[in-house]
C-alpha cells in the first residue's frame, strides 16, 4: 500500500472515530446544514463543531458553501455515510 493511500485511509477512519462527528454526519445526511443550525441540534459549542468539521473536510467526507461569513456544510461522499453501512 502506498503511503499516500494509507494516509488517506487513516484520515477517513479517524473522521469516523468520534461520536460528535458521527452525529454531524447523520445530520448532514438529512441535508445541508449551517454551523449555527448544528449548534442548536448538537450539545457542543460552535468552536467544537467547527473543529470536527475540519477533520471531516480533511477526510473529504464533507464540503461547504459560503455566503459571507456563513458556512453551510453538505456530504461530499454520501455513500460512505449511508445507514446501511453501519448496521
Amino acid at each position: 500500500m502506498e503511503s499516500d493511500l494509507a494516509f488517506e485511509r487513516a484520515e477517513l477512519v479517524k473522521a469516523f472515530a468520534h461520536p460528535t462527528r458521527l452525529r454531524i454526519l447523520d445530520e448532514l445526511r438529512k441535508g445541508t446544514r449551517c454551523v449555527m443550525e448544528m449548534e442548536e441540534i448538537l450539545p457542543v459549542t460552535q468552536v467544537n463543531i467547527s473543529q470536527h468539521l475540519t477533520i471531516l473536510r480533511n477526510a473529504r467526507l464533507v464540503d461547504f458553501t459560503q455566503d459571507g461569513a456563513v458556512r453551510c456544510y453538505y456530504l461530499s461522499r454520501p455513500k460512505l455515510v449511508e445507514p446501511a453501512r453501519w448496521s
